[in-house]
């Protein structure tokens, strides 16, 4: 059984409870108006013990039926007819002992009629009705059978009585039918509203950005869990938003007075932070709720940055790959040219030049397509100073002809990282490139590698520092961003690329700031167990 038909039948048996104080009513106005003779038109005849006799018994009946219907203990159908046989002897010996239908009591049967109806489906109250009709004819057929004495008026107002018992039986079926159809209706609707409510809460109380609901006063009855950490937990449900953020009330004052705009300006947040509200009214009357939905300004500027480095980076790639087949031309056609032999001097200059520019946009070209290539990242759990030595190692042999000091410093042997080994490899060389090509002018770089485990967090970090010319504090935010550069032979990509593979391996790359030289640092997130990474 649903819900809806347990509500359904719960108020079936309702109805049957309260047939119980109907019967005893009846049974003491009855004893009542006989036994103070108010209507002595109806008691006339009426033998008195047994009057007596039918209403204390039916009183006794009516008791019994009443604990039945109040504990359930027969089906609902069964006891729904037992209750309509019990008023249906008792009424009509009533009426035999009142002389008949002619005495008018067969009218009490409607009320039971109508309240048992209201239980059963229409086919089942036709039946009751006929029984009752029957009934009525059967005590007016033995009641004239006994005094010896036809009236056919009597035999018509029992009709007319069984015309209204099928009447106002059928038409309470039908009411009852409808009733219960529209309660299984409004609990199936009522269900699937609690559901959506459940889903919308969860669907708010998961979105990222805040959502407030404030009424005409000013006070917050909704706050998602976005809205309190972008409010630093003052706009609480029934706060005042003009005590927990004053700026947002005065940005909705404005907006409900003074502008007509969706979006207001920009507000500074209780911790300091930029928000950006957008109202929006509940309704189309003059004092419905607002819903205001907050983001972090910052956020949304960092969200459209990086949309822009995205199509940057797919516009770039497809630059790259077309820059790509021209330029393998063009650095062919000049080694070609370099292995003549009559080839002057000048021209020889000439065509250096565009070799090695050639081989800058190659590169740059390189770089591009790593970037938006790039697949994940396959971590492992790799010591970092044996990462470190070998390292440098590799790097020392690709610029054999170059001082390129790469000094190990204080890096514990029992380090270890979780970073894939080909991209710290890649990393290091950016960071290493960056140091020797932009950090020096005059004299020679030397770069000092030093590692340890970060007090703060836990974490083990890696600083790559260097004895250069250093970093602008204007410049150092700068230094991540694609194509940004300070010497005229970089590309500006090797720091972002740098960057790009330390979030793919959960690591953060950053500049620290120095009196003297560079220092970035590289911190990685905790190894997990070898078996893990591999």
């Amino acid at each position: 059984m649903t819900r809806a038909d347990a509500a359904g039948r719960s108020e079936d048996w309702r109805i049957l409870a309260i047939l119980g104080p109907y019967r005893l009513l009846l049974v003491a106005v009855l004893l009542f108006l006989f036994r103070f003779n108010f209507a002595p038109d109806y008691f006339r005849d009426v033998p008195p013990k047994l009057f007596s006799f039918c209403c204390l018994a039916y009183a006794a009946l009516a008791l019994g039926l009443q604990l039945l219907s109040l504990y359930q203990r027969l089906a609902l159908l069964a006891q729904t007819l037992l209750h309509f046989g019990v008023d249906l002897a008792a009424i009509g010996l009533l009426v035999y002992t009142t002389g008949g239908v002619g005495g008018g009591l067969g009218i009490l049967l409607v009320p039971p009629l109508v309240g048992c109806s209201l239980v059963l489906a229409p086919r089942s109250a036709a039946f009751l009705a006929a029984a009752a009709t029957l009934s009525v004819f059967s005590e007016e057929a033995l009641r004239q059978l006994h005094i010896r004495q036809f009236d056919s008026g009597d035999y018509s107002q029992a009709g007319l009585l069984g015309l209204m018992f099928f009447a106002s039986g059928l038409t309470a079926a039908m009411v009852g039918q409808r009733a219960r159809r529209s309660e299984a209706v409004a609990q199936r609707v009522g269900s699937e509203f609690v559901n959506l409510t459940r889903l919308n809460d969860n669907i708010i109380a998961a979105m990222q950005s805040g959502v407030l609901v404030v009424d005409i006063d000013g006070r917050v009855r909704t706050a998602n869990a976005a809205a309190l950490r972008l409010t630093a937990g003052r706009a609480r449900v029934d706060a005042l938003l003009a005590d927990a953020v004053p700026a947002l009330r005065t940005a909705l004052d404005d907006w409900r007075y003074g502008f007509d705009l969706e979006t207001a300006p920009a507000i500074e947040g209780p911790d300091g932070r930029e928000l950006m509200p957008r109202f929006t009214r509940l309704g189309w009357a003059e004092d419905a709720p607002v819903l205001i939905m907050l983001d972090d300004a910052a956020a949304l500027r960092a969200q459209a940055q990086q949309m822009k480095l995205a199509s940057l980076g797919r516009l770039s790639a497809n630059i790259a790959h077309e820059i790509r087949n021209p330029l393998s031309a063009i650095t062919q056609a000049g080694q070609l040219l370099a292995e003549q032999p009559e080839l002057p001097a000048d021209n020889r200059h000439l065509l250096d030049m565009i070799q090695r520019h050639a081989a800058r946009i190659e590169q740059i070209v390189r770089n591009v397509l790593e970037i938006s290539r790039r697949e994940a990242a396959t971590r492992q759990s790799i010591p970092l100073r044996e990462a470190l030595r070998r390292g440098a190692a590799l790097y020392h042999e690709s610029h054999p002809q170059q001082l390129r000091p790469i000094e190990l410093g204080d890096v514990p042997a029992s380090l270890y990282v979780a970073f894939a080994p080909d991209q710290l490899q890649q990393v290091l060389c950016n960071l290493w490139d960056n140091s020797f090509q932009h950090g020096a002018r005059d004299n020679v770089v030397n770069v000092l590698l030093e590692a340890g485990i970060d007090d703060a967090s836990g974490l083990p970090y890696l600083d790559v520092s260097d004895d250069g010319i250093g970093v602008p504090a204007e410049l150092r935010e700068r230094l991540f961003e694609p194509f940004f550069t300070t010497h005229h032979a970089g590309t500006g990509l090797g720091l972002y690329l740098s960057r790009e593979l330390c979030e793919y391996n959960r690591a953060r790359l950053s500049c620290m700031p120095r009196t003297r030289g560079a220092c970035f640092r590289i911190v990685f997130s905790l190894p997990e167990p070898r078996a893990a990474l591999q």
